[in-house]
Parts: C-alpha cells; sequence; structure tokens
C-alpha cells in the first residue's frame, strides 16, 4: 500500500503499516535538511511526535531534549490531526481536541506550551479550520518558488 494510503485507510493499520507511518518524521527530516532554507526547522520535523514523558518517536527524547519548536509543533499537529476528518471517523471537534491537549498537558505535551496553545483564541482556531488563511500561505509559498 502506497505510503500517501495509509492516513485514508479505513481499516486499523497492522504493525507493520504503523512503523512505515512512524518513518514520517525521520523522512521529513531527510527530505528537508540538504535545503538551506529549512535547516533550521529539521529538529523540529524529526522530533514532533516525541512526547514530553519520553515515550515518543523517533528517539525517545523527553522533557526539555525534545526542541521548542519541535515540541510546539507537537501540540498543533495534533489538534489538527484531532480536527480532520479520517475516512474512520468524524472529527470529534474542537472543544473535545482542546480537552486532549489539556487533558495530555505533562505526558504527551510540555505543559507549558499546551497552555499557550489552549489560550489561542476561539475566532482564531474557527479560521484555521475554515482554511481561510489557505490561499494567502500559498500565495507566500509561491514567492518562495520564484
Amino acid at each position: 500500500m502506497p505510503r500517501s494510503s495509509l492516513l485514508e485507510k479505513a481499516e486499523k493499520l497492522t504493525p507493520e503499516e504503523f512503523d512505515v507511518v512512524r518513518e514520517h518524521p525521520l523522512k521529513g527530516a531527510e527530505i528537508l535538511e540538504p535545503i538551506a532554507l529549512f535547516r533550521a526547522i529539521v529538529p523540529a520535523v524529526r522530533s514532533h511526535h516525541e512526547r514530553w514523558d519520553g515515550r515518543g518517536y523517533p528517539d525517545g527524547l523527553a522533557f526539555e531534549t525534545i526542541p521548542l519548536f519541535g515540541r510546539s509543533l507537537a501540540v498543533a499537529d495534533t489538534y489538527d490531526a484531532i480536527m480532520a476528518d479520517r475516512p474512520y471517523r468524524k472529527s470529534p471537534g474542537r472543544e473535545w481536541a482542546l480537552a486532549e491537549i489539556r487533558r495530555c498537558a505533562g505526558t504527551q505535551f510540555d505543559p507549558a506550551l499546551a497552555e499557550v496553545f489552549l489560550r489561542i483564541p476561539e475566532e482564531v482556531l474557527e479560521r484555521i479550520a475554515s482554511g481561510a488563511d489557505r490561499s494567502e500561505e500559498i500565495d507566500r509559498a509561491n514567492v518562495i518558488k520564484r
């Protein structure tokens, strides 16, 4: 099964498929490393599935040994994953996502960064979820290509 299909799979992933999914922080870092413009974010990409309690992947880092940007990205990535509809489930919604981030502060997430995320105004989270700012992001991406 192609890697891109794993995220859209309706059934539970096999252990082998989950191993492929778990490679994405390493693959992302590997792709970005040779590009000077992105080199500064490589540690964050590599570490965004590490956990505050050390039970994450790929390196099993814990606490402040996880790069700050990686810890921040972990919270945002989790929120985005919860908010996305998947073939196997509908999004449980913003309130549930925020409650999950609150619940996982101190285990999965740096508690201070989780608290900062939880203070993002509701209207900002709604605008992000609606995709209202995406055309501007695409325009900025096209500037980088030029």
